[in-house]
């Protein structure tokens, strides 16, 4: 398989899926953490804790690679060709405006933890890319 050039990058793709990680990682990460937090016993007049508690940082860790799966997904199968890196584009778009703001923020520096992250983020993405591609060919096929 030959390397990519610029030519066959399709950035409406890349940047569509972004935009759909980001819309869904954040609504449905909003909701559900706010629930868990609800849940906990942190109401809307009570002090959020400092950090978030271990379950549900992971609850919202796998919100985002979900996320970044469908984000993915979107991107692949809009591009129709290599989807795994259209979905990593569109992931990668993200992760590089998060990082951006960190500074912004004020937020602590990363940790392996986040590493991690990171790293099962863009693999989901990635997958997610090549089942959107794999799915419109399928879709495309059965016309």
């Amino acid at each position: 398989m030959t390397e990519p050039t610029l030519n066959e990058i399709n950035w409406r793709a890349a940047f569509l899926g972004f935009g759909v990680d980001w819309v869904f990682s954040n609504l449905v990460g909003l909701l559900v953490v706010s629930i868990l937090l609800f849940i906990k016993g942190f109401g809307l007049e009570s002090e959020l804790p400092e950090a978030l508690p271990p379950d549900v940082m992971l609850v919202s860790q796998i919100i985002g690679v979900c996320g970044a799966l469908l984000g993915g997904g979107v991107a692949g199968y809009l591009a129709q060709k290599r989807g795994s890196l259209h979905g990593i584009l569109g992931s990668a778009i993200g992760l590089f405006t998060v990082l951006c703001t960190v500074p912004i923020l004020g937020s602590p520096l990363l940790n392996v933890g986040d590493l991690g992250f990171i790293v099962l983020n863009l693999i989901g993405a990635g997958y997610g890319g090549k089942l959107g591609e794999q799915w419109r060919a399928r879709r495309t096929d059965k016309e």
